[in-house]
């Protein structure tokens, strides 16, 4: 396994990171539109240089309750068959490289929820924070909810 790249970012009082491979851009949170009869989770959309984004509340997606939007609140964009996600998360801490001595991918640590978007467990320090794949964490049905929605078809 080679080293990867990670962004480590808060959600609530826990430390997260995602695999800069997967990674869009990062975006300053700034006005989300509400889109009406979408899942709670979904914020709403934000215009990304004319693409419509829809915006998933992490906090409220792993019922850790809404995301606090302050100052330092970001937008984690990701692209996935042809569609932008955007995630919003407390903080943008770091990027780092972890090495594969870094990453815990036992079966033990990766069956706990039996979520397919959590790839390992990163070590820096004495720091742990959960590797999390948020391209997975959407399943088809509920992409297929969000993009089904008037907001998100190409006439608007």
């Amino acid at each position: 396994m080679a080293d990867i790249q990670v962004v480590i970012f808060n959600l609530k009082n826990e430390l997260c990171s995602v695999d800069t491979s997967i990674v869009y851009k990062i975006e300053k949170y700034s006005d989300v539109s509400l889109v009406p009869e979408m899942p709670d989770y979904i914020r709403g959309i934000y215009n990304l240089r004319g693409r419509v984004v829809p915006i998933v509340d992490l906090n409220k997606r792993f019922n850790m309750g809404d995301s606090e939007i302050t100052g330092k609140t970001k937008i984690i964009i990701t692209e996935k068959d042809n569609q932008l996600f955007g995630f919003i998360v407390d903080n943008v801490l770091e990027i780092i490289t972890l090495n594969e001595n870094s990453i815990d991918k036992s079966e033990a640590v990766l069956k706990i929820n039996n979520n397919k978007y959590i790839k390992g467990i990163g070590k820096k320090d004495e720091k742990l924070f959960s590797i999390i794949d948020l391209n997975e964490i959407l399943n088809m049905n509920e992409v297929n909810e969000v993009l089904s929605n008037d907001a998100f078809s190409d006439n608007k």
